[in-house]
């Protein structure tokens, strides 16, 4: 009897929290060893899957930090959350904070996720975190949403590490999901000034030599990327699934424009919860 998923608590641009119920489907009819997620964020597949092991990492370490502190002390990092107010004159105080302790960074990684502009995470040269307040409103954060959440993280290894380290331990029987920061070798995509600071079109060839090399290994690996034939040119012979959203980054919905992503798969998927077409080799 499969296990019912967890909806995300952190916000993350990007994130795959509207795709997870089809996509956790397809990469769960393929899964029969270790599930591996090496662009984690917000972690939306995993815990719509909540696969019996999993490895997941991410290149930011504030974020697996303040996760691995989750799985063990979700209740101290709500509790110390709760004394916080989503205010603008609590928020630059607490942004402009060092806390000492590992309780107090958890406490402050969420309570900035959820009150920040966007949920973006982003440093300025000095290695600050630099977002503004978001001004939202919205309740900081629902005890059981972050109790249940680290139990399934109880599941899975942890680490701050760059993906190629990740998917090389990836063989018959895994799952690699990959979503990384979008980019194309062009600018004009909307995602270019913001992500390429993050994710080099260099990175993107190292992504399809290392998710091509895990294939070979016969792990089951899926990535995501916009709907772009420089994107789906890095993928020949893989199957192809198009979708279409409404950005989440943005003032007002009139303001979020329609973007066309893909998801491309080593194989043709198990599930019949999935159309995807060919690409030629």
């Amino acid at each position: 009897m499969p296990v019912s998923g967890i909806e995300p608590f952190l916000k993350w641009p990007g994130g795959k929290r509207w795709l997870s119920s089809v996509l956790s489907a397809v990469l769960q009819a393929e899964l029969s060893g270790t599930y591996f997620e090496p662009f984690l964020g917000a972690g939306a597949l995993f815990l719509a899957m909540r696969p019996k092991k999993a490895v997941l990492s991410d290149v930011n370490a504030d974020l697996i930090e303040f996760l691995k502190t989750v799985k063990r002390y979700p209740e101290l990092v709500v509790e110390s959350v709760w004394r916080l107010s989503n205010s603008e004159e609590c928020y630059y105080r607490v942004r402009g904070s060092v806390p000492r302790t590992r309780i107090g960074r958890a406490a402050r990684f969420l309570y900035l996720n959820r009150t920040c502009w966007g949920g973006v995470y982003r440093l300025n040269k000095e290695g600050r975190f630099n977002v503004p307040f978001g001004n939202s409103g919205r309740i900081i954060c629902n005890r059981d949403d972050v109790v249940l959440a680290s139990t399934a993280f109880r599941t899975a290894k942890l680490s701050a590490a760059d993906f190629e380290k990740t998917m090389a331990q990836a063989g018959t029987g895994d799952v690699i999901y990959a979503d990384p920061p979008y980019t194309t070798r062009g600018a004009g995509n909307g995602f270019i000034r913001y992500n390429e600071s993050l994710f080099r079109w260099e990175d993107q060839l190292r992504l399809a030599k290392v998710a091509r090399e895990a294939a070979e290994r016969q792990a089951f690996v899926a990535v995501s990327g916009l709907n772009h034939f420089e994107f789906i040119d890095l993928y020949p012979g893989w199957w192809v699934a198009e979708f279409e959203r409404a950005s989440n980054v943005g003032r007002d919905l009139q303001s979020r424009v329609r973007i066309c992503e893909v998801v491309v798969f080593s194989r043709r998927p198990n599930a019949d919860s999935i159309v995807t077409v060919q690409i030629g080799r």
